[in-house]
């Protein structure tokens, strides 16, 4: 199974993203455009954005991060400066744990890390078998997925809690790129949502012993509003990585790269300015 990358221009250093379930790549274009100012940007096109991959073939979040290692490595990368946003945070977490030197340094924007009780529960629905029926995925299945107009999308997805804060910009790009032309003449999700469902299905059960072994300077950052990254998770995360320093983003919900897409390109060229100079290396086969 080969994935393709998608380059967002730039020079200097690569720096690849890694995104949030349910989200293409384009729903990202203002944050890559700052940071594309100072770094080579790039995305892994994966698997629920590739033909013919079937979602039950998924079985963990440890799969993500094994894609994205093995991508990177067979266009002979290392010392990758690596972001990602919730799911992609916490992949790419995993892979850097895995796969030393891989990554120069990584940046978690809300990854999905549980501790305490939510944890707890995690193991007890994976233990029974019974992932499928968390209202998370339950609500990923019953998504609507086809529209007779994105104007009628659009619409109805600004009346939603979901979208209220997000920046036009970035809300214009999911519109036009989150929904795509169907054989009936209207747009259906580019993101299936039977993906979107099996991603949430398939997280595991301990990612603390997943993610660990990250030796990478390592920032995660966390909107001060998010229901996904708590507070007791955002300190053991620091517990856990020992080069990682953690950050909230004020006014800011999980979706927070939509929200703000400036200030958390700040945040993240900040914390790669620190590391100092790095060796831009040669540019990506793509």
């Amino acid at each position: 199974m080969a994935l393709e990358l998608d380059d967002w221009g730039g020079s200097g250093p690569l720096l690849h993203f890694a995104c949030a379930n349910g989200f293409p790549p384009e729903t990202y274009r203002k944050l890559f455009a700052r940071l594309a100012t100072r770094y080579h940007v790039v995305s892994l096109r994966t698997r629920p954005l590739t033909p013919d991959q079937a979602p039950e073939a998924l079985t963990t979040w440890q799969e993500l991060g094994d894609d994205l290692a093995r991508e990177l490595q067979l266009r002979g990368r290392s010392g990758v400066l690596g972001v990602g946003h919730s799911v992609g945070g916490t992949s790419t977490l995993m892979a850097s744990a895995a796969n030393p030197g891989l990554f120069r340094a990584v940046v978690a924007l809300d990854p999905v890390l549980v501790t305490g009780p939510r944890a707890w529960g995690v193991r007890l629905m994976k233990a029974l078998g019974r992932m499928d029926r968390t209202a998370i995925v339950q609500g990923a299945r019953r998504r609507r997925e086809r529209w007779a107009t994105r104007e009628e999308a659009a619409t109805a997805y600004r009346q939603r809690r979901l979208f209220r804060d997000w920046d036009a910009d970035c809300f214009n790009d999911y519109i036009t790129h989150g929904l795509v032309p169907a054989d009936a003449g209207d747009f259906r999700l580019r993101f299936p949502r039977e993906w979107e469902a099996r991603i949430f299905e398939t997280f595991p059960a301990d990612p603390w012993r997943l993610i660990r072994a990250n030796a990478a300077p390592t920032l995660v950052l966390r909107g001060e509003r998010s229901d996904t990254l708590l507070p007791e998770a955002l300190a053991r995360a620091e517990q856990e990585m020992p080069r990682t320093k953690v950050e909230e983003l004020p006014l800011a919900s999980h979706l927070f790269p939509m929200e703000k897409p400036r200030e958390t390109a700040e945040r993240v060229l900040a914390f790669l300015d620190a590391l100092g100079p790095v060796d831009p290396g040669s540019a990506p086969e793509l």
